[in-house]
């Protein structure tokens, strides 16, 4: 087995909730906290308290990182600073609302931009993030609540997630803050309140969340390799998948054919046959950073593929849709058929 592993990037745990004020940032602090008791090094990068004692006084004893100021149109505004955080180098960093977008002039044009900066940089990350905010959900949302969503983060940052972990509040309970001016007391929010914040669209954005993060991002991904080019384009669309943000090792098993009893000989030839195979594969994978694992099986196409994928754990299956050699028969009526109704992992068929 052939084992490649870059430089660990920063973890990222996403606290996601269905509205402003169902305590996102409140929860990340408090898990902020368990970590700094544990010994880990936290910083807040930025938090948005707006003025409220109980995250400020969850916020005590965590070291903050001072903002970067930016003159635009005669004023000065604030927003995180990434260098500062980067050369300060914590192990944590607490970043609140993922879909803000940065004042002209800054680092990055995006906040969830700063950080993949700093998760390349193997700092972890906590973030906040509401529902409206992702880019698959934009339409639903509008259609939900007939307000047009301005920000959004696109979904494959969403998969650099290590866990979302849904904040969830009653709706009842969201409209009671906000009536009560326990979260924002401009007349703005209070409008909002009467419009976009009802109990039917809190209770739907509600069921967006909660159905989103059950849709966790692949981690493992299954590749049978066995040369051919059809293999080679599954090969590839892994790669473009880690192009995009997606953070998955990649398993990629070559099958051989079962040797006869008592041949040693031949079964060596085979593994070193499927060895040679796999090492093209590696080689391009490698030069990508992408970690991956090769392994030598042996059996039926089929059923050595579903062997493979209930041993590694896997999250996703890729596929191409010919092949040659020791999957020869890779095809919608054939293996990829089998496979596709014996695992319960879905199937990416690549032509």
């Amino acid at each position: 087995m052939h084992e490649v592993r870059d430089a660990r990037p920063g973890r990222l745990k996403i606290f996601l909730g269905a509205a402003p004020g169902v305590g996102k940032t409140c929860a990340m602090l408090r898990a902020a906290q368990l970590y700094r008791r544990r010994g880990v090094d936290v910083v807040v990068g930025l938090i948005e308290t707006n003025g409220r004692q109980d995250l400020e006084e969850l916020r005590q004893g965590i070291e903050q990182i001072g903002r970067t100021k930016i003159d635009y149109r005669g004023r000065q505004i604030e927003e995180m600073d990434v260098a500062a955080i980067l050369k300060r180098r914590p192990e944590l960093v607490l970043v609140d609302e993922l879909a803000h977008t940065n004042v002209a002039g800054s680092r990055n044009p995006k906040r969830y931009l700063d950080i993949q900066e700093l998760l390349e940089a193997g700092i972890d990350v906590l973030t906040t993030l509401n529902v409206q905010h992702i880019e698959s959900l934009r339409e639903s949302v509008a259609k939900i609540t007939w307000v047009e969503v301005r920000e959004a983060v696109p979904d494959s940052v969403l998969g650099l997630a290590d866990e979302i972990v849904v904040i969830d509040f009653s709706p009842a309970e969201v409209i009671r803050r906000f009536e009560e001016g326990k979260l924002d007391s401009s007349p703005h929010a209070r409008l909002a309140t009467r419009s976009f914040f009802t109990e039917r669209n809190l209770g739907a954005l509600r069921e967006l969340a909660l159905r989103f993060a059950k849709k966790r991002p692949a981690r493992q991904i299954l590749i049978p390799f066995d040369g051919s080019p059809a293999a080679i384009r599954a090969v590839q669309h892994a790669i473009s998948l880690a192009r995009a943000g997606h953070r998955a090792s990649i398993v990629l098993p070559n099958v051989q054919a079962t040797p006869a009893k008592g041949n040693s000989d031949n079964a060596d030839l085979q593994a070193e046959r499927g060895k040679a195979i796999l090492d093209e594969a590696g080689r391009v994978l490698a030069a990508q950073h992408i970690p991956y694992r090769c392994r030598v099986v042996t059996g039926k196409p089929a059923e050595a593929i579903v062997d493979a994928v209930e041993q590694d754990q896997t999250d996703l299956i890729i596929m191409g849709s010919t092949g040659t050699g020791g999957l020869a028969n890779i095809l919608f009526g054939s293996v990829a058929r089998r496979v596709a109704e014996q695992c319960k992992v879905p199937v990416t068929l690549v032509k």
